[in-house]
Formats: C-alpha cells, sequence, structure tokens
C-alpha cells in the first residue's frame, strides 16, 4: 500500500517540475521573440485552475473513502464454529475476516487453526454489539 501512495506522489512530483520548466521555457521565448504572437496578458480560462483541484480533492476523497470501507470490511468479526464429526465436540473461535484463508484462520488471540477436510466449519459475522 505504502508502494501505491510513493508512487503517485512520485508522479505527481513529476508532472508539477514538468509544468514549472515548461513554464518557464515558454516565457524565455515569449521574452527573447519580441513578435505578435507573444501573449500580452494571462489566460481567460480562470475555471481551469479550480475545476483540476476540485478533480484533485474528488480523487482523493473517492480513494480515502475506498480505504475506509476496505479497511472496515477487513475488520469485520465472524465466529467460526469448527465441529468434530467422529466425536462431536464443537470449538468456538472469534476471527477477523481478513485473517480467514479457506480452511486456515488466525484467530484474535494469535492462534493459527489449520482444519481439515473431514471437519465442518460454521462460520457466522457477528453483530457490532455481540463482541
Amino acid at each position: 500500500m505504502i508502494f501505491k501512495v510513493l508512487l503517485t506522489l512520485a508522479i505527481l512530483i513529476a508532472v508539477y517540475i514538468w509544468f514549472r520548466t515548461k513554464n518557464g521555457q515558454r516565457l524565455y521565448s515569449a521574452n527573447s521573440n519580441n513578435s505578435r504572437l507573444a501573449s500580452d496578458g494571462k489566460a481567460s480560462n480562470k475555471w481551469i485552475k479550480p475545476f483540476s483541484y476540485s478533480m484533485a480533492g474528488l480523487v482523493i476523497a473517492a480513494g480515502m473513502l475506498i480505504y475506509y470501507l476496505s479497511w472496515q470490511e477487513d475488520h469485520t468479526q465472524y465466529q467460526v464454529t469448527i465441529t468434530n464429526p467422529q466425536t462431536g465436540t464443537s470449538e468456538t473461535f472469534i476471527v477477523l475476516k481478513k485473517d480467514m484463508r479457506g480452511r486456515l484462520f488466525i484467530t484474535q488471540s494469535g492462534r493459527e487453526i489449520r482444519v481439515s477436510d473431514l471437519e465442518r466449519i460454521e462460520v457466522k459475522k457477528l453483530a457490532a454489539d455481540d463482541h
């Protein structure tokens, strides 16, 4: 995840530097060539800058929202009950969704549990007020 953030920041910095140098070269060429085509003032498109900042803010806010919702989903608690068909005994564990991988899961206390193919697994989502 940190790699994605660093890559995004590197791209933003590169684009910023590119625009700065491009703008500097344009000003240098306009000053050296006193032609009729040189602009006398700034561009009249005053909506571009606020629109760009608004879109950048919207993209950042959307990214933060998606990350939060993903984090919230990964930290949902489930009650996992394992039943041994030979003895009939059952054990119950509380597990986060991010820690469940097929027939392997890690409990909140840190125990790593691998379930055999013979044992039955029941997974139930816990409500927010059950834990």
